[in-house]
C-alpha cells in the first residue's frame, strides 16, 4: 500500500473512532489528532494507528463523555425541537451521574437515543462513528464502495514494495 492510501485509510479510522476517543478523554483526542495532522510517512501513520488503538482500549469518562456528547448534539441542534434538546440533556445528565467507570448499560441507554435522533435527523458521519456502531469492529471502514478492516500489518512495508514495477 503506497503513503498516500496508508494516509487516506488512517483519516477513515480516525474520522470513524474520533467521538469514541473523546469520550475517553479530550487530551486522547487532541494527542491522536495532532499526530494525525503531523505524520508524514507510513511510520508516523503507524503510530497514529497504534495511538487510536491503544486509547480505543480505555474506559470512558464523565468528562470525556460529557464534551462528546455535546459535540454530537451539535448535528441535531438546528433540527430538533426544544423538547428534544431538553430531553437528550435529561438522558445525558442521567447516565452520567453515576460513579465511575461508567457503565455499559448507562452508555448503551445514551447510544440508543442517539440512533433514535439519527432515524429524524439523518448524518451519515455521526451515523458511520465507531460510538454509535460499538458492535462494528473499530477498524472497519469504506473505501471506494467496499469495507475494509484495517490492520497493523497494512502499515508495514512488503517485499512487493521493493520489487520494481512490470515491464
Amino acid at each position: 500500500m503506497n503513503d498516500k492510501r496508508t494516509r487516506t485509510l488512517t483519516e477513515k479510522l480516525w474520522a470513524r473512532n474520533k467521538y469514541t476517543v473523546m469520550a475517553k478523554g479530550y487530551e486522547h483526542y487532541k494527542e491522536i489528532g495532532e499526530a494525525l495532522k503531523t505524520a508524514h510517512t507510513r511510520e508516523e501513520l503507524l503510530h497514529v494507528y497504534d495511538l487510536l488503538k491503544e486509547t480505543l482500549t480505555l474506559p470512558y469518562t464523565k468528562k470525556g463523555m460529557r464534551t462528546t456528547l455535546q459535540h454530537m448534539w451539535g448535528y441535531f441542534k438546528k433540527r430538533a425541537t426544544s423538547e428534544e434538546k431538553e430531553l437528550f440533556f435529561v438522558i445525558v445528565n442521567e447516565h452520567l451521574e453515576h460513579s465511575e467507570p461508567l457503565t455499559k448499560k448507562d452508555i448503551g441507554a445514551i447510544q440508543k437515543h442517539l440512533v433514535q435522533l439519527l432515524k429524524k435527523y439523518p448524518s451519515d458521519y455521526l451515523a458511520q462513528s465507531s460510538f454509535i456502531q460499538s458492535y462494528k469492529q473499530w477498524n472497519e471502514v469504506y473505501d471506494k464502495k467496499q469495507v475494509l478492516l484495517v490492520s497493523r500489518s497494512d502499515y508495514l512495508e512488503t517485499r512487493e514494495d521493493f520489487l520494481p514495477p512490470p515491464s
